[in-house]
């Protein structure tokens, strides 16, 4: 049976994302010429050819659309990641078990990307931000499971929602949870030693299992899905709601620990801080409020519930677009035409973003993590003019404490084993690869090469203090960090996250 043209796209969309993470992570012996780029092993004749209809100029991948279609091995075509690891695994000799989940977690993010390929958007700069929200197709350019939602397949646009209730005791309870959870739940009364929860249509099988005792209340809603799947748009409502999720999302199964559940609201004084740090610096950074949280001792069950971003537009007058989904549909805001226009909407972009989310690094040793799905664009909703930049989910910063304590005279929870680094340096080389990543998804955006990554070094040296070695690396190390991605899937994480290096732009630029 002939291929679905949205099909062949997926397959080819999972094979390039493989292909990039087995070349940027060295997964095996990669070698570069001006027509393949070879991959090879020791143990192994066998060679994958990446056929190239140009040299690369450096010797690794920004974005898998960098990558051809044209895979071969043994003369056949490579038609998608699974098949592609199938081939590596032979040659390391990966445990069958590990791949085969592998694979089947490719082959799940294909068919979900296949319905994504077919699926008619209507997007305008004008559609509100839970249209914006669920604008992904690309998403994450070098991710290979970028649309896994193992078991499910589907689009994931609407979610219902049922409401528990269960014994209060042994219920961690932080902010304002239990009277805003009253004005989202449709149901009039509820027992003083009970307390309600949301839950996911897709998660209630799990928590009906777990929790035994828990009342399944008859009354449900119906809200609309954020980017992350598992939080969700009610609409009318002035919060979302944040609930685990036990479906394997690109590489992580997302339930929910107890103390990822309380530690936004928990973070408060912290947060405000990092505002006052970006404002110092003349930038502008505003943290979507947590405004309460419920914590149960399972990862199954909890609440988060957060400032929705309705809300926040309607106070503010501010346009909000998430800049994953900003980095994808670029041509819907802004439509420059000559390179001297792409370059100063580039440098203004650089502006303001360099000066929202680095500073609390430069004054504190602390990064929140600002990639682009935690990240939404502030805009003059006329004028389509950059104001700064919000930011969401807090759990997963980074931090040295003893830093930050002396910088701050506040002490910091780093309970959590991904929050806490032993070194300010790593702080700042973690800084240093989200920066990296917005400005690449920038520069591919809007193909302006080198000349865009000079403009962005030119912005990063206005904001590194002369004296601060360690920031000075952004621009001289000729190396950035990037997460290794499918080693960790492949391999598994001890303590810390396995990072690889790759070319920083910010220093080559200035070479050419």
């Amino acid at each position: 049976m002939d291929k679905s043209a949205e099909r062949k796209r997926a397959e080819h969309a999972s094979l390039a994302r493989v292909a990039a993470c087995l070349i940027n992570e060295r997964f095996v012996t990669i070698t570069f010429s001006d027509e393949y780029i070879t991959l090879s092993h020791p143990d192994t004749n066998e060679k994958v050819l990446i056929h190239l209809p140009q040299p690369f100029l450096f010797e690794d991948i920004l974005d898998a659309s960098e990558l051809p279609g044209h895979v071969t091995y043994k003369g056949d075509a490579v038609h998608d990641g699974a098949q592609l690891i199938r081939i590596i695994g032979k040659w390391t000799n990966i445990e069958y078990g590990i791949l085969k989940r592998v694979c089947r977690e490719f082959d799940n993010s294909v068919a979900n990307m296949e319905l994504a390929y077919g699926r008619q958007l209507s997007l305008t700069y004008d559609s509100p931000a839970i249209e914006w929200e669920q604008a992904l197709i690309e998403a994450h350019g070098l991710h290979p499971w970028h649309k896994c939602r193992y078991p499910e397949v589907g689009h994931f646009l609407d979610a219902k929602l049922y409401f528990v209730t269960i014994p209060r005791e042994g219920v961690t309870v932080v902010g304002d949870y239990d009277e805003r959870i009253r004005r989202i739940a449709p149901i009039e009364q509820v027992d003083d030693d009970s307390i309600i929860f949301p839950v996911h249509e897709l998660q209630l099988p799990r928590v009906k299992s777990e929790f035994p005792q828990a009342k399944v209340l008859d009354k449900t809603i119906t809200g609309r899905s954020q980017s992350s799947v598992r939080t969700i748009t009610i609409p009318g409502a002035d919060c979302c709601v944040k609930m685990p999720l036990a479906l394997k999302i690109t590489s992580n199964v997302r339930t929910i620990k107890p103390w990822s559940i309380t530690i936004g609201y928990r973070l408060q004084p912290v947060l405000h801080l990092v505002e006052q740090a970006a404002e110092s610096f003349g930038g502008s950074l505003t943290v979507i409020r947590e405004y309460g949280a419920a914590s149960t001792s399972s990862l199954h069950l909890g609440c988060v519930l957060r400032q929705s971003l309705e809300s926040i537009e309607a106070e503010t007058g501010d346009k909000l677009i998430v800049c994953v989904a900003l980095m994808e549909h670029l041509h819907l805001v802004w439509a420059p035409e000559t390179l001297e226009e792409k370059l100063e909407l580039l440098r203004e972009f650089c502006h303001h973003l360099f000066r929202a989310i680095a500073p609390s690094v430069l004054l504190y040793g602390f990064a929140l993590q600002a990639h682009a799905q935690n990240l939404l664009i502030r805009l003059h909703p006329e004028t389509r003019a950059i104001h700064g930049f919000y930011i969401r989910d807090f759990t997963s910063y980074r931090v040295h404490r003893e830093s930050f304590i002396e910088a701050s005279s506040l002490d910091i929870d780093t309970t959590s084993f991904i929050t806490t680094m032993d070194s300010r340096d790593k702080v700042y080389r973690y800084m240093h690869t989200v920066l990296h990543t917005h400005v690449a998804s920038m520069v591919l955006a809007l193909k302006v090469g080198d000349a865009g990554w000079r403009v962005a070094r030119q912005e990063l040296e206005k904001i590194i203090p002369e004296n601060d070695e360690l920031a000075l690396e952004w621009l001289n190390s000729p190396c950035v960090e990037a997460r290794a991605t499918l080693a960790m899937q492949i391999y598994g994480v001890d303590k810390e996250l396995t990072l690889v290096p790759v070319t920083n732009r910010f220093y080559y630029c200035q070479h050419k």
